[in-house]
C-alpha cells in the first residue's frame, strides 16, 4: 500500500486540530504591505534595555510555525499567519546577507545584539521553532536590512514573552486605546513588582472601581478585544472591584509607547504627550476615560482634585484644545500632609461638553453619563428661566 503524501498527511493534521490551518507561506489571510507608511507607534520601544538584562527577559516578535505548536488555538489564527509570513521574510534576509556579506554574516549580527546568543537560538529563529527577540530584529539594520526591518515592523501585530502569553499590540492610537489609557491614569495603576524568587519583575495593569457590571460588561471585554488576550481577572477587593491582567507586553505598551507612569503615580501623573499630539476624537476618548474614573460631580458641576498639580495644568490645556473652558483651582492640604489641587469645569460648559461627547465618544459608565446629562439639562433650564425674566422686564 502506498503511503500517503506529505501534503495529504498535512491536510489530515489540519482537520484534527479543529480549524483550517493556512498553507505554508500563503499570504491570502495575513494583511501585509511593502508600502512604507508612518505608524503612530514604534514597537521597538517595547524593549527596555535596563530591565531586560538577559535574552530570556526580552519581548519577541511571535514567529513559531504550526508544526512546532502542540495544540494551536482558534484564537491564535492571526498569530500563526504572522509566524508564517515572518519565517518567509527571515529566509529572504538570510539569502540576501549570504550574497552580500558571506556565510559568516550571522557572527556580525550576533556581535551587534547586546546579549549572549547561542548558535542554536539563531537556527531556531530561522526555522520557526522560537520567536526572535525585538532587539535582534532591530539589529538587522546594522547589516544593511533597514528596508526589510521596517517592512517587518509595519506588519507585526503579535508580540510574545517567554511565557508564551501572545498579545496583539495596536500599531496605531485608536479611540478605544485612548479611552483605556485615560481610565488607567484615573483609577488604575501599572505595577512592576520585583519577585526575588524568580529574579524578575511581575508586570501588569489593574483598574479599580465601584460598579461590577461596568467592569464585567465593558472593561474586561474591551481589554480582551484590543489585545486579543484572555484571563483578564475581575475580583472584589476590600472596598472596590478590580480588573487585573498580568502581562509584560501590555505593561510596556502603556508605559513605553503611550507614556503613562508606572507604580505609584498620584504625585507624578500627567497627560501623555502622545495625547496632546493626537486628533480631537482621540483626545475626547482619553477624557472620557478620565470621566469614567476620576472626573465627576464636583461643587455643583464637574471636576475633581488631584495630588499632581502638573496633571491639573495639563487637563486645563487638554480641555481647552477640544473647545471646553476649565480652570485650575487652589492647592490645599488634606490631613495637613497631602497636597490636592482643584480642577473644575464651569457649569456653563457642561452642555458644550455633552455635545462634544455625543459626537465623538460617550462615557461607558452609565452613572457618569447620567450626571453629565443632568448637569447639562439643569444648565439649559436655568438659562431659559433667566432669559424669560429678562424678557419680562
Amino acid at each position: 500500500m502506498k503511503p500517503p503524501s506529505k501534503s495529504l498527511a498535512f491536510a489530515e493534521r489540519r482537520k484534527t486540530i479543529g480549524f483550517a490551518m493556512p498553507a505554508l507561506y500563503s499570504t491570502k489571510s495575513y494583511n501585509f504591505s511593502k508600502i512604507n507608511y508612518s505608524m503612530d507607534f514604534n514597537l521597538f520601544d517595547l524593549h527596555d534595555s535596563e530591565k531586560d538584562d538577559n535574552l530570556r527577559k526580552c519581548l519577541r516578535v511571535y514567529g513559531v510555525l504550526h508544526r512546532h505548536v502542540d495544540k494551536p488555538r482558534e484564537e491564535m489564527r492571526g498569530a500563526h499567519w504572522q509566524a508564517i509570513w515572518l519565517n518567509k521574510k527571515l529566509k529572504e534576509i538570510n539569502i540576501k546577507l549570504k550574497n552580500d556579506i558571506g556565510l559568516g554574516w550571522t557572527k556580525k549580527w550576533v556581535d551587534a545584539i547586546p546579549y549572549e546568543i547561542k548558535r542554536c537560538s539563531i537556527k531556531d529563529w530561522f526555522l520557526g521553532r522560537s520567536s526572535p527577540p525585538l532587539v535582534a530584529i532591530e539589529k538587522l539594520k546594522v547589516l544593511g536590512c533597514e528596508d526589510e526591518v521596517n517592512e517587518i515592523m509595519q506588519n507585526v501585530k503579535y508580540i510574545s514573552s517567554t511565557t508564551q502569553d501572545i498579545t496583539r499590540v495596536p500599531n496605531i492610537l485608536t479611540k478605544d486605546v485612548a479611552y483605556l489609557s485615560g481610565l488607567i491614569l484615573g483609577d488604575g495603576c501599572l505595577p512592576n513588582i520585583f519577585r526575588k524568587r524568580e529574579n524578575n519583575f511581575e508586570y501588569g495593569v489593574s483598574i479599580c472601581g465601584g460598579v461590577e457590571d461596568f467592569f464585567k460588561y465593558e472593561i474586561v471585554p474591551l481589554i480582551e478585544r484590543i489585545f486579543e488576550t484572555k484571563n483578564v481577572r475581575l475580583y472584589r477587593d476590600k472596598s472596590c472591584w478590580v480588573v487585573s491582567k498580568r502581562n509584560k507586553v501590555i505593561f510596556r505598551f502603556f508605559t513605553r509607547i503611550i507614556g503613562l507612569h508606572f507604580g505609584k503615580k498620584a504625585i507624578t501623573a500627567e497627560v501623555p504627550e502622545l495625547i496632546f499630539n493626537s486628533s480631537k476624537k482621540i483626545q475626547v476618548a482619553f477624557i472620557v476615560g478620565l470621566i469614567d474614573s476620576d472626573i465627576g460631580k464636583h461643587s455643583g458641576s464637574l471636576g475633581c482634585t488631584f495630588r499632581s498639580e502638573k496633571f491639573v495644568v495639563d487637563l486645563v490645556k487638554l480641555f481647552n484644545s477640544i473647545g471646553i473652558k476649565s480652570r485650575k483651582g487652589g492647592t490645599y492640604l488634606i490631613k495637613e500632609k497631602y497636597p490636592q489641587t482643584d480642577f473644575r469645569i464651569p457649569k456653563g460648559e457642561v452642555k458644550a461638553l455633552k455635545d462634544i461627547l455625543s459626537q465623538n465618544y460617550l462615557p461607558k459608565e452609565k452613572d457618569r453619563l447620567k450626571t453629565i446629562q443632568d448637569l447639562a439639562g439643569v444648565w439649559k433650564r436655568s438659562n431659559q428661566q433667566a432669559l424669560g425674566q429678562q424678557c419680562s422686564f
